[in-house]
């Protein structure tokens, strides 16, 4: 009968941890699509076209980027989806603004 208990217990913390470590790798993908949306929006307010692209190029695998530029800023979205088997999918976005200096 302990032996049964025991089983299950492993069994339930072992999923609690891949659920933890999948969350855990969630907020990273967060952090990345973020930071690529930070580099974007600087590099186009600077009106820096080429180093921009070298941002994008960056992005997490599969992720899309929306640029929406205003007279006075650049706002960049970077959303990518993630699954783990039947949990997802999860749409991860990281957004951004710089201002665009007067161009």
């Amino acid at each position: 009968m302990v032996t049964f208990e025991l089983a299950i217990g492993i069994l339930a913390a072992c999923l609690a941890t891949a659920l933890l470590g999948w969350g855990i790798g969630l907020v990273g993908l967060q952090a990345r699509c973020t930071e690529s949306a930070g580099q974007i929006a600087r590099q186009l307010g600077r009106d820096d076209q080429q180093a921009a692209d070298e941002a994008r190029g960056r992005v997490p695998e599969g992720a899309a980027v929306l640029v929406s530029e205003a007279p006075t800023e650049v706002a960049v979205v970077v959303s990518v989806e993630a699954s783990w088997g039947a949990f997802g999918p999860i749409t991860v976005e990281g957004r951004a603004a710089a201002p665009t200096g007067g161009r």
